[in-house]
């Protein structure tokens, strides 16, 4: 199983595209299925792609399939993410981050892997796995692992219980 691609919304667009082909080292362009919006292609033998849409822009259900819709949603903070692999050191990622005066932090998830937080905008989180990050996710999250965490009372961040 693999993730093809997510949207996420963006109030700058070209920025938000630009620092997400960077950590990946791939590529942004135009995406003209939804106006303003940018494709950011990874480069990988997956295809892996990340869709940023004007954060005015909405998916409506239609007879003909989704169709694009208009209208600013009313939130600062989301409570979707993505967690995405790159080939960059935490510091580089950071480097990037600030560029942009986004925040960003290495967090640890529990004793189970690390992730950078990158906010977008500073407010949109998207977790970045360095190489090192990739390993430790990869053989810790698994479905047996997974049962056994949830058997203990696994903790969400800021303290939250499942």
């Amino acid at each position: 199983m693999m993730l093809f691609h997510a949207s996420i919304p963006a109030r700058e667009v070209g920025k938000v595209a630009s620092a997400l082909a960077e950590i990946w080292q791939g590529e942004a362009m135009p995406f003209p299925p939804v106006p303003g919006a940018q494709v950011v292609f990874a480069g990988d033998e997956r295809a892996t792609t990340i869709e940023v849409y004007p954060d005015d822009r909405t998916l409506e259900p239609s007879p003909a399939g989704v169709a694009v819709g208009t209208g600013r949603p009313s939130r600062g903070f989301v409570g979707d993410h993505l967690a995405i692999a790159s080939a960059l050191s935490a510091e580089e990622i950071a480097d990037i981050g600030a560029r942009h005066g986004w925040r960003v932090q290495v967090a640890d998830r529990g004793g189970v892997f690390g992730v950078v937080e990158l906010w977008l905008e500073n407010r949109y989180m998207i977790e970045v796995l360095t190489p090192e990050m990739q390993r430790d996710y990869m053989t810790r999250v698994t479905p047996a692992n997974w049962r056994a965490m949830l058997g203990g009372g696994l903790a969400a961040p800021g303290g939250l219980r499942a």
